[in-house]
């Protein structure tokens, strides 16, 4: 092996060792930044979620039971509390 080879091989390490520093700083911080903005359900995750149409979903909010927020036209709900409420049953899963 010449000294341009081990040049190479040695540059090439190198590169690696700093694009892949570089992509877990980078996961790192999209990481963080997501805890830091909250998550939101659409209407028919919610649905899906659930197991139940639109007509049961909008009861169940003018019931209080699901807040909902209308963004842009989209009716979302907040993932946070809506994941808190299925787990402490106060909203849950229809079984068909």
């Amino acid at each position: 092996m010449n000294s341009t080879e081990i040049l190479m091989d040695a540059f090439r390490d190198l590169l690696r060792a700093i694009v892949r520093e570089v992509y877990e700083e980078t996961r790192q911080a999209i990481a963080d930044e997501k805890k830091k903005h909250r998550r939101f359900y659409t209407r028919q995750e919610v649905c899906d979620i659930l197991h139940i149409g639109t007509t049961t979903f909008y009861r169940l909010a003018n019931k209080g039971k699901i807040t909902i927020l209308k963004i842009e036209g989209k009716t979302l709900v907040d993932a946070d509390d809506f994941d808190h409420l299925v787990e402490t049953r106060q909203v849950f899963r229809y079984q068909h």
